[in-house]
């Protein structure tokens, strides 16, 4: 997977707009039907609509991220010791999910317009961004519930919590790329490479700090 991504990237392909029928999957319709696809889609009048929905998302993801003591980093949340930190630290923890937004935004941004030339629903991309942390911000509210009635010290629990996670983070994934092939116009092996490479790109980091 990495040696075609990299030579998808390095190519650059031509892409066009992904024909319907690459999203006929029966389970990533029914998730994408729990998502509301048409506040990625939206049109003018659900606008409103998509960016209050994105705000919530960002509000109670922050909020989360707080309560159960994570930073996030793309789709990735890490636990940090807040209490031995200066004060400017302590800001950017609790503002973590705020900046990965952005960050994380502008990286995939920039990934399309560098690789494969599509510049194009640069506003409308933003707006409809924070859909994609939909999955993981139900991660961070089931976390917190284990944290705070102490389930997560069962083992069983806590395995399940880590399978939940890589879950979530597969279907944040999956709006990753569907969104850009509605938005950028990518064919969805072209959505599909950016997510896996960024994501993969995470995981690398995280394991490089953190060993």
């Amino acid at each position: 997977m990495g040696a075609y991504a990299y030579n998808s990237l390095k190519d650059n392909i031509e892409t066009i707009k992904a024909p319907q029928k690459e999203f006929k999957s029966l389970f990533l319709n029914k998730l994408m039907v729990i998502t509301a696809k048409r506040f990625i889609i939206f049109n003018k009048k659900d606008r409103i609509y998509t960016l209050l929905i994105s705000l919530v998302i960002i509000l109670l993801g922050t909020i989360f991220c707080i309560l159960n003591g994570f930073t996030s980093f793309f789709l990735f949340f890490i636990e940090v010791d807040i209490e031995n930190l200066n004060l400017l630290f302590q800001i950017l923890i609790y503002s973590s999910f705020v900046l990965n937004f952005f960050t994380f935004f502008v990286i995939v941004e920039i990934i399309s317009r560098v690789f494969y030339k599509k510049t194009e629903n640069t506003l409308n991309f933003l707006a409809s961004f924070a859909l994609i942390q939909f999955p993981t911000m139900i991660y961070l509210m089931l976390h917190s519930i284990f944290n705070f009635t102490a389930l997560i010290s069962i083992n069983i629990v806590n395995f399940i919590d880590q399978i939940l996670r890589i879950g979530f983070q597969v279907w944040s994934l999956w709006l990753l790329s569907y969104s850009l092939s509605v938005k950028k116009g990518l064919k969805i092996e072209n959505s599909l490479i950016i997510s896996l490479l960024i994501h993969y790109g995470g995981f690398t980091l995280i394991l490089l700090t953190f060993i």
